[in-house]
């Protein structure tokens, strides 16, 4: 299985998330028969919606792979992989399918906003897809890089830089979820436990400076 650069080694692989996004617009649908936009439904704090679909991605950016870990529920949300003001939409709620949307961090979601996603590249750059794991990958300092088959491409570079994802706040989430993760492992009388726990405090302070 192609390895997720999202992914420490304790957190759970993303799958079925088609079908679990699915679920989600049966639950609207459930309630809101005439519901047409998902996104309008699915990204208010105070609908029930919005964490099932969280819960589709294991509480993670589709794109960066920061989790609730290490942000809070209202730092996610719920992003149009085809931007809202595409030509190819007539509408905003023409936009709003359960397969165009997407769990981002509000820092992805925000940097990314309108950028085109060309329709050859839909195969890589959805974050749903197994092709997207292989297009980024973690260095040694737990950096995401561009993997090298698609270090030339244009489009991933672009897509790569807009959305910053070389920056030390995604390299800090990651090794945040680690530190988290190990701990989540060891006893609490384990004699390593008090001081990761000091260590996790520290770095998340360090990283919320960086915000």
């Amino acid at each position: 299985m192609q390895n997720d650069f999202r992914n420490t080694k304790y957190c759970p692989a993303l799958n079925e998330i088609s079908v679990k996004k699915e679920n989600v617009a049966g639950m609207v649908k459930n309630d809101h028969p005439k519901a047409r936009d998902m996104h309008h439904y699915i990204s208010k704090n105070e609908l029930p919606y919005k964490l099932e679909f969280m819960r589709a991605y294991n509480c993670k950016c589709a794109y960066c792979g920061a989790s609730t870990q290490v942000l809070p529920k209202r730092m996610f949300e719920i992003d149009h992989f085809f931007h809202e003001k595409s030509a190819r939409f007539c509408t905003k709620a023409d936009a709003g399918y359960i397969e165009n949307l997407v769990l981002s961090c509000q820092a992805c979601n925000r940097k990314k906003l309108a950028l085109p996603i060309p329709d050859e590249a839909i195969t890589f750059l959805n974050p749903d897809t197994e092709e997207f794991k292989k297009v980024f990958h973690r260095d040694e300092e737990y950096y995401i890089r561009i993997s090298s088959q698609y270090e030339h491409n244009d489009i991933v570079s672009n897509f790569y830089s807009t959305l910053e994802l070389n920056s030390d706040t995604h390299r800090l989430d990651y090794l945040l979820m680690s530190m988290i993760g190990l701990q989540q492992k060891l006893t609490p009388d384990h004699p390593a436990s008090g001081k990761l726990g000091a260590a996790i405090q520290l770095l998340h302070e360090r990283r919320n400076m960086r915000t």
